[in-house]
């Protein structure tokens, strides 16, 4: 079932990369990112981005979305264009719940690495959240 957040920012759009608003594509980013920052995007990563694809887009095309935007995030040499386009289009609440999902792409290759976790506080940071929520989102 989808959230309050996902329903209220991703209805009726088709999934592809051109197509999604900037904030969700913002998001996936943030969350390729992620993934790629101990060295590699592991397939527990990829499947963690595809299951919050899949349940915005149930019928888009994860591969053609997937490889485009992450393309696209290797030319980028700052995270704060996707901060920005989420702190102007996403309450407090989302942002928590974006937080969450990054959180897991973090934790499903079983082993969070010291610099996705410190990447972790610093979009939170600038997402204008606190540790303590943060840390709640951790645990």
């Amino acid at each position: 079932m989808l959230s309050i957040f996902k329903k209220k920012l991703f209805a009726d759009i088709s999934g592809t990369a051109e197509d999604m608003p900037p904030h969700v594509s913002a998001v996936l980013c943030l969350m390729i990112e992620i993934a790629r920052m101990d060295g590699k995007i592991d397939d527990h990563e990829i499947d963690e981005i595809k299951n919050f694809y899949l349940d915005l887009y149930p019928n888009g095309n994860f591969t053609e979305a997937f490889e485009e935007l992450k393309d696209w995030t290797s030319h980028k040499e700052s995270f704060n264009p996707f901060i920005n386009i989420i702190n102007s289009n996403c309450t407090k609440r989302m942002k928590i719940e974006i937080l969450s999902n990054i959180w897991d792409v973090i934790l499903s290759d079983d082993n969070v690495d010291q610099y996705e976790n410190s990447l972790f506080m610093q979009i939170g940071g600038m997402l204008l959240i606190s540790k303590e929520e943060l840390a709640k989102i951790q645990s």
